[in-house]
């Protein structure tokens, strides 16, 4: 047989190292930005946001490390991930804060305090309204 043979080059879609983890924070950050406006993509961002920072801070380290250059999308994807959880964040802490303190805050209103039913009755100036009784007056 022969003697060895060159290693298979890595299939065309897979990418290693920097490059690869740079564009998943990439991809991850432009998604969390993307669904902010959403209500789902809201829980979506604070959860994508940390992932693109961990794997953008990931591939900028390798990158410097072996000296490739493959720190752009690293860097894209820091940035929009640490926009995409801190809007997400800072939204839902606002509105949960919103959500407790709206409640009520112990104080009666005037109309509160009455003990029982009211009712309000005016008095008919005008004459056009039946006396009561039955009687035309």
């Amino acid at each position: 047989m022969a003697a060895s043979s060159p290693s298979a080059p890595a299939a065309a879609g897979a990418r290693r190292g920097p490059a690869g983890l740079g564009t998943k924070a990439m991809v991850c950050g432009i998604v969390g930005v993307t669904l902010l406006p959403t209500l789902y993509g809201m829980v979506l961002s604070v959860l994508l946001g940390p992932a693109a920072l961990a794997l953008g801070l990931l591939a900028h380290r390798r990158a410097r490390r072996d000296g490739v250059g493959a720190g752009r999308n690293a860097v894209i994807g820091i940035a929009t991930g640490a926009v995409a959880f801190a809007v997400a964040a800072a939204v839902i802490v606002l509105t949960l804060a919103g959500v407790i303190f709206s409640g009520d805050d112990g104080e009666e209103r005037p109309a509160d305090r009455r003990e029982g039913p009211s009712l309000q009755v005016m008095a008919d100036r005008s004459g056009t309204l039946p006396q009561p009784g039955g009687g035309a007056g």
